[in-house]
């Protein structure tokens, strides 16, 4: 069966396309920063044989909608709008995925609905202390209409991608959507760098939670998915040894083992034990 899509509303009636794919238990799949569902794509190839994926456009992304006065708090209510959707389309568990910025998005989606039954979080950046002027940065140049410059104040600035890894973006498929959807960059970045974990704000997150971090990522990403794992009760951390953020796209098959394994197993018996890297 080939993936079609179907569309959700939100809490605030913004239309949210999500694309279907494959056959088995539910995965609902979020995508991260400049990028839209089809970044997901190498994953959904090694899961559709076993999993039914059902991968998100963000809002500002894609096929879906946008609405005035961004506010995290809306991505959170359209993660759980689409996993309560999934829920009753498919009337059985759902496991939630999300990567990077759309690692942050899943958790507080997850902390909306009780329909999430495993959720896999890939460093969400939630927390992310940005540069002094950095951001301003990131506006300035796409004022000047330079999106190029933008994105690479955060790829390299922040996110800290090699030219090699650089060069590959250029010259592969996803960069025109990468510049597409620059104008959403800084809101995203405020959002990050204004976040604070509350003491029990995540309490509500009741599915088992598996943390997932490369060893090569970023200081500040393995800060961030510290924080993370510190704030969601009962949370668990798996490191890729010589990957980095990206190695949900690099060595797909590798992350599809460990969400297959997580997801079915009922007791998450050797699931995200942590690992010294």
């Amino acid at each position: 069966m080939g993936a079609h899509r179907f569309d959700v509303r939100s809490a605030d009636r913004t239309p949210l396309a999500v694309w279907a794919d494959g056959q088995g238990p539910s995965l609902v799949l979020v995508h991260g920063s400049m990028c839209d569902h089809t970044a997901s794509d190498p994953l959904v190839a090694e899961l559709r044989d076993t999993m039914t994926t059902f991968a998100m456009d963000r809002r500002g992304f894609g096929a879906s909608g946008d609405a005035a006065g961004y506010a995290l708090e809306r991505e959170f209510e359209d993660v759980a709008a689409v996993v309560e959707a999934v829920a009753d389309r498919t009337g059985g568990p759902v496991a939630l995925w999300g990567h990077s910025y759309g690692a942050g998005c899943a958790l507080g989606g997850a902390a909306l609905t009780g329909a999430v039954h495993r959720l896999v979080l890939y460093e969400p950046g939630l927390g992310i202390p940005y540069p002094a002027g950095s951001i301003e940065a990131v506006e300035a140049a796409l004022a000047a209409g330079d999106r190029e410059a933008a994105l690479l104040l955060v790829l390299v600035g922040i996110i800290g991608m090699t030219d090699e890894e650089i060069a590959s973006l250029r010259s592969g498929p996803r960069w025109p959507t990468m510049l597409a959807s620059a104008p959403t960059v800084p809101r995203e970045c405020r959002a990050e760098d204004g976040w604070t974990y509350r003491p029990g704000a995540l309490d509500q997150v009741s599915a088992p939670t598996l943390l997932l971090a490369g060893a090569e990522s970023h200081p500040v990403l393995k800060e961030a998915t510290g924080r993370a794992l510190a704030a969601i009760p009962g949370a668990r951390v798996e490191v890729f040894d010589g990957h980095g953020h990206l190695a949900y796209r690099t060595d797909p098959a590798m992350v599809a083992a460990v969400i297959r394994r997580f997801v079915s197993d009922p007791a998450c018996r050797g699931c995200g034990r942590p690992r010294r890297s």
